[in-house]
């Protein structure tokens, strides 16, 4: 019992780390969707996430044990390729805090899912921050916008949805398997699934000198470090835990977005976001109840 604190203050700072390093991407990937189809950035986001794993692998000269037969691992790779996908498509349609706000629909996930396949039990009192969540995300959705407003949205909340099942696969995953080896089939199945699509839709064409720098740092933060980070938070804390700490990075976002997009700051987007963010402290607060 003694030790189990230590441990567990390990896995929340590791995943506090993770929210500064996660709040980069979004902003990375509004940056290269401007020269790349969503379906180019992903890939590149994918490959490049695949080659930092094995080259992290070479230089803790692990072993890669054959996971191939494994249908969670092969899952994993399919559930995070269509997330991936769909994140990009998102951040194509809506400004970096828009979709970092529709991306904390993610904790309504993680929080079903949680009880749903690995049986952690949830609180009444969560249904408030759930509540918090579905009502902030329609109070920052413009509905009378165009049509690529709403597409976004979807987009958004949908990337959410696959994210939380690649984690929880990971979950289930990780007590058995070295972080570096399922990062690596995680990308690289990833990566094998979009350059498939890339070849077939012809998308040949790569602006490098547009795409290539924002992609790589978005890759390295969120395909490599900052899931590298997650993953080993994990070994300490429920999945529950980690999920409600990476709800945080909507307020990094703004921060360092403000400064390159025009955010639609209106008493409506105010509210939803403040509704959002109080979900994030609901949970906390209850935690600590």
């Amino acid at each position: 019992m003694k030790t189990a604190a230590p441990n567990v203050h390990k896995g929340i700072w590791l995943n506090l780390s993770l929210v500064a390093v996660m709040a980069l991407t979004p902003v990375l990937n509004k940056f290269s969707i401007t020269s790349l189809t969503p379906l180019q950035a992903a890939f590149l986001n994918a490959f490049f996430s695949t080659i930092m794993t094995l080259i992290a692998i070479g230089v803790k000269k692990e072993q890669i044990p054959n996971l191939w037969r494994n249908k969670l691992v092969l899952l994993l790779g399919l559930t995070n390729a269509i997330g991936i996908i769909l994140q990009y498509v998102s951040v194509s349609l809506l400004d970096p805090v828009s979709v970092e706000l529709f991306g904390r629909f993610y904790i309504v996930f993680a929080l079903i899912l949680s009880v749903i396949l690995l049986h952690e039990k949830i609180q009444k009192a969560d249904l408030v921050p759930i509540i918090f969540t579905l009502l902030g995300t329609a109070l920052i959705t413009n509905w009378h916008g165009n049509l690529h407003s709403v597409l976004g949205m979807v987009a958004a909340i949908s990337y959410t949805f696959f994210f939380a099942l690649t984690n929880l696969l990971a979950k289930k995953n990780i007590e058995h398997v070295s972080t570096n080896v399922l990062l690596l089939y995680n990308q690289g199945i990833s990566a094998l699934i979009l350059g498939g699509g890339v070849v077939v839709t012809r998308q040949f064409h790569f602006d490098l000198v547009g795409g290539i720098l924002p992609i790589f740092g978005s890759a390295f933060f969120s395909g490599f470090f900052g899931l590298v980070l997650f993953y080993e938070g994990l070994k300490y804390i429920s999945f529950r835990d980690a999920n409600l700490i990476r709800s945080l990075n909507p307020v990094f976002v703004f921060i360092f977005s403000i400064f390159f997009f025009t955010v639609p700051i209106t008493p409506s987007f105010i509210a939803g976001a403040v509704l959002i963010v109080a979900s994030i402290v609901w949970l906390g607060l209850m935690k600590k109840a």
